[in-house]
């Protein structure tokens, strides 16, 4: 989300003539921002069951999350 918004923010600074279409950019800001908490509710929701680690075998105490955004 950081260097998201660090990209907009130079290209607005730096490089304004990339920004000639404010809607794209709004849009597309929009598009990250509510991606971004999207996510942070999903990792929330899932609590300990999620992980960055790929598991290929079901462990004993893992449970599935069917509430909150997993519905």
């Amino acid at each position: 989300m950081s260097f998201a918004m660090l990209e907009h923010l130079t290209e607005i600074f730096l490089f304004p003539e990339v920004k000639e279409f404010w809607f794209v950019s709004i849009i597309g800001l929009l598009m990250v921002v509510i991606g971004e908490i999207f996510r942070k509710l999903a990792v929330v929701t899932a609590g300990r069951a999620f992980t960055h680690v790929i598991r290929i075998y079901h462990d004993d105490h893992h449970q599935l999350v069917t509430h909150g955004v997993y519905r």
